[in-house]
């Protein structure tokens, strides 16, 4: 019999350098308290946040690829009532943002995923996030890889689906191909209000 074939969903390498000790302690500890349970994430569109927070804030922000958590951390820093879900598939990137993370006084509010985003964004509840960040991502430069870009007409319908009225969509590069690329895809969708 036949096994179905396994579709890819993130592309490129997802571990460097091996983790020091500090930052594999950390993944041992706290990576199982903070990740998502994959089993909830149906892809369906019906996931509530009560879910997956044990804190029920008002707010909610989704950071895609974090890289190694900075900035995810200075947002959890100066909001700490607010709830976050960071997603970054690279583990030497996980791994960072949880030492980082174990000097936080709280973990009520942060839930990771290392996988692909786009599985919490396609099972999150219409109209459930306030902010979305996605800063320097992968630019796939080859033509035929941009349906590896995570700013697409797809994931940028499924952005606009996912965001309360007057929620923001940040984007950032340094890459001018990217940028001009991302906001094209954005501002064709036609949902989106340029600020």
């Amino acid at each position: 019999m036949n096994e179905p074939r396994k579709v890819q969903r993130v592309y490129g390498r997802r571990m460097g350098k091996p983790l020091t000790t500090a930052r594999q302690a950390a993944v041992d500890g706290l990576l199982p308290a903070l990740e998502i349970d994959k089993s909830i994430l149906k892809e369906t569109g019906n996931l509530e946040l009560a879910q997956i927070f044990l804190a029920p804030f008002d707010r909610t922000t989704l950071e895609i690829g974090f890289g190694n958590g900075e900035h995810l951390i200075g947002l959890i820093n100066a909001a700490p009532n607010t709830n976050y879900i960071g997603v970054e598939p690279f583990l030497n990137g996980m791994a960072a943002f949880l030492k980082d993370a174990t000097a936080l006084p709280s973990h009520n509010n942060i839930r990771v995923l290392m996988d692909d985003a786009m599985m919490v964004v396609k099972s999150l509840k219409s109209e459930t996030l306030d902010d979305i960040y996605i800063l320097n991502p992968d630019p796939w430069p080859k033509k035929r890889h941009y349906k590896r870009r995570i700013v697409r007409p797809e994931t940028v319908a499924e952005y606009h689906r996912v965001l309360k009225p007057g929620g923001r969509l940040i984007c950032a590069t340094d890459v001018d191909e990217l940028a001009e690329w991302m906001v094209t895809q954005i501002v064709t969708h036609g949902g989106f209000e340029w600020t």
